[in-house]
């Protein structure tokens, strides 16, 4: 469920990193709607592997602790 809840945020907001972060790692973290990777705001890519699918896995791009569309 917390997965779920971090996948869901990670869909409304953005970052600022050109990192690469799979969903899971113990320095994410959300607070007041942003994502934070060890203490900062994320900026860079948070990834999901979806086993069983054509797509194995879903890249989304963050900048300042949001989603973005770039």
């Amino acid at each position: 469920m917390k997965k779920l809840l971090i996948l869901f945020t990670v869909l409304i907001f953005t970052a600022c990193t050109n990192k690469e972060v799979e969903m899971g790692d113990p320095n994410l973290e959300l607070k007041d709607g942003k994502l934070y990777y060890k203490e900062k705001l994320f900026t860079g890519t948070l990834t999901q592997k979806i086993p069983l699918t054509d797509k194995n896995i879903v890249e989304i791009p963050y900048k300042k602790g949001l989603i973005t569309t770039e």
